[in-house]
């Protein structure tokens, strides 16, 4: 059966991963969330941005799958020949390998089924989009 997951975040490299975050919450809404560790995550709806120092993980995409998905595009990725690593980051298992085009994608479980971080697993519901309102 084919894997058809959902995108989870997209990671990128910031100098300032606070200023960047703080940016998506203040013109698109975002609930940012800082967890000692990890990097700092700005959700959305449907998915999330996470912002890391530049010498924190490479910029990548990250799709969310099932423990069974994940194993079964792990010998998937080993049958095509594709190289790939599995990192452990407490909270999720990540399966990292890269597209034809030399991007780095992920495919992640999370231990509970859902990240924790998430607002609206942390007792916060889904936030409107707020706009700053000059004079």
């Amino acid at each position: 059966m084919p894997i058809v997951p959902g995108i989870d975040h997209v990671a990128f490299p910031s100098p300032d991963p606070d200023a960047a975050a703080s940016f998506y919450e203040r013109l698109l809404g975002a609930r940012v969330v800082k967890t000692e560790g990890h990097p700092v995550m700005a959700y959305f709806r449907t998915g999330a941005l996470a912002f890391h120092e530049p010498s924190g993980p490479e910029e990548h995409v990250a799709v969310r799958v099932s423990d069974e998905e994940r194993s079964q595009l792990a010998r998937r990725l080993g049958e095509e020949g594709i190289e790939h690593e599995e990192r452990d980051h407490g909270i999720a298992v990540g399966l990292f390998f890269r597209d034809p085009d030399g991007r780095v994608v992920e495919a992640i479980t999370y231990r509970s089924g859902d990240d924790p971080r998430r607002p609206e697993k942390r007792g916060g519901g889904p936030q409107a989009p707020s706009v700053d309102r000059a004079p």
